[in-house]
């Protein structure tokens, strides 16, 4: 079967067209932000462009990373720095230790560290190469190698994004609300910002919409279930972006999962068969009787998406209508509430406390007690986009807590989840009270000379607003239930540069549409033709 990659060229038709309209080139790069500055004296001290180092960090969403984080040595996806450094092919963490001549702990919790890695891991790259630091198209291979993608086609996907943002520039969000302008490079010649995908024979995904990573189970799976019936579904988060999470899952040695979905829904990847027992709980009973799905997201920030749930729920149907695995509360689980053989027996059941009691109790989150997705995945929405089940009371408050994107709001009452619709929106308010659905808004006539128009007025808040894409949270935490519930924000629009969300590329023009929509009809075209043959 041949590999698709249809579904990579319609994502990055829509990610282009949603930064198109109105847009001017910038003409000069602007780094007087913390972040910007930050990047652009780590590049400066050994030699490498600031502007890709600028570009690489929005297009993996490490301008975002915050300054310090608390991270686990077993983690799925270890990163570091802007560039988000990782186990991939090329093993730039491991690479940047080495040069800084610290341990990879230290470059993946502070930020300005590994961004130093990441300059000097280029550096070197470039050096190996003989690459001047003022040739920017020079600097492709070195892209390419630093992405850590096994295969050739991925890593010139990867290559025509970071240089697609570098030719038409555009304004980088980075954590906080700083934005970095970063300037358009004319000169990158457009042959760098295409990748046109070639089918090759590889595979095929057990969900067609997946784009298929090949991936060795060497040190990383077994290639039967051992005669288990598949009986379960493990929700994960990455704690990495999607292209750090796709390389290091593929190729980093003693883990594997199943599935990923990307942090907007845009695009959901499949590593290693269903058939196949992944290593991605810590735990060998439910390993063999689970499909394991990572999520791009972080568990202590409140921020995924709307567009992620469906994106995953539509996944898991798919799963559980094809293994007839029930879609409810006691079948689909969080990594967190597996239990930790080495502690309690492994088959022991799931973990039912709130999620917040499951994520600090030392019984659960398999053997290195992970604590995934952790307590702001909404299981209640997510389960209520499944359809197969509820989520359980434990889930939710016993006060009402809005959804992130305020479309609905969730609270146990009595034993019973009650889950009630916003179609106005959600309205937060103070912890120890319920949340509450806006009211409609009210509408008014008033004439014009031509006694034909008339205009509405809201009595909806802006922060009640509702955005089912591209929405984040900036708002108070509603009742604060153990779920980890509450607080639907504000919700930033689409305008010439900017998209309100913490993992959003922002940036390109309209000629880049055009770029990527002769991509696709290229790939079209090849498809048919081997099609036809």
């Amino acid at each position: 079967m041949a590999r698709s990659f249809g579904s990579r060229a319609v994502a990055a038709l829509a990610v282009l067209g949603a930064f198109a309209a109105g847009c001017a080139k910038p003409d000069t790069t602007d780094t007087k932000g913390p972040v910007g500055s930050m990047v652009d004296a780590a590049a400066t001290r050994h030699g490498v462009p600031t502007d890709l180092m600028l570009a690489i960090g929005e297009i993996e969403g490490g301008l975002r990373l915050r300054p310090q984080r608390s991270v686990d040595a077993d983690d799925n996806v270890p990163v570091a720095g802007v560039l988000e450094l990782r186990h991939g092919a090329y093993n730039s963490l491991a690479r940047g230790a080495t040069l800084m001549g610290v341990d990879e702990s230290t470059l993946e919790s502070d930020l300005a560290r590994g961004t130093e890695a990441g300059a000097m891991v280029l550096a070197d790259l470039a050096h190996e190469a003989s690459i001047e630091e003022t040739n920017l198209s020079a600097w492709a291979p070195v892209v390419e190698t630093l992405s850590g993608y096994r295969d050739p086609a991925d890593r010139a996907e990867y290559r025509s994004r970071v240089f697609t943002l570098l030719k038409y520039g555009g304004a980088l969000k980075a954590r906080d609300g700083e934005t970095i302008t970063l300037s358009a490079h004319d000169e990158v010649p457009s042959a760098l910002t295409l990748a046109p995908p070639e089918a090759h024979v590889l595979g095929a995904p057990d969900y067609a919409p997946a784009i298929y990573f090949p991936t060795s189970c060497t040190n990383k799976c077994d290639t039967t279930r051992g005669g288990v019936t598949i009986s379960m579904i493990a929700i994960h988060d990455t704690e990495g972006g999607w292209d750090a999470s796709v390389a290091t899952l593929q190729n980093d040695p003693g883990k594997s999962v199943h599935y990923i979905v990307d942090a907007d829904g845009s695009r959901v990847g499949q590593f290693v068969p269903e058939s196949y027992t992944a290593w991605h709980v810590g735990n060998y009973y439910y390993n063999q009787r689970m499909v394991g799905i990572e999520h791009v997201g972080y568990a202590a920030q409140d921020a995924y998406q709307t567009p992620m749930y469906v994106a995953s729920s539509k996944l898991v149907k798919d799963i559980g209508m094809r293994n007839s695995i029930p879609l409810d509360r006691a079948h689909i689980i969080g990594h967190q509430e597996v239990p930790d053989g080495n502690l309690i027996p492994e088959s022991s059941p799931p973990c039912t406390a709130s999620p917040a009691s499951c994520t600090t109790s030392p019984n659960y989150g398999g053997a290195a007690n992970h604590r995934d997705p952790g307590v702001h995945w909404n299981w209640c929405q997510y389960l209520e986009l499944v359809g197969g089940g509820s989520c359980k009371c434990n889930d939710a408050s016993n006060l009402f807590n809005c959804s992130l994107d305020g479309t609905l709001m969730v609270r146990c009452q009595n034993g019973t989840i009650d889950i009630q619709q916003c179609p106005y929106g959600c309205v937060t308010e103070p912890n120890g009270t319920n949340d509450k659905c806006a009211d409609p808004p009210a509408t008014t006539a008033s004439s014009t000379s031509t006694g034909i128009s008339s205009t509405t007025s809201s009595a909806v808040s802006s922060s009640a607003s509702v955005t089912p894409i591209q929405s984040t949270s900036a708002g108070a935490g509603g009742a604060g239930g153990a779920s980890g519930l509450g607080g639907n924000g504000t919700h930033g629009g689409c305008s010439c540069s900017t998209v309100g969300g913490d993992d959003t590329s922002v940036g390109y023009l309209g000629v880049g549409i055009a770029a990527a929509a002769v991509s696709l009809r290229r790939w079209r075209r090849r498809r048919h033709a081997r099609a036809m043959a």
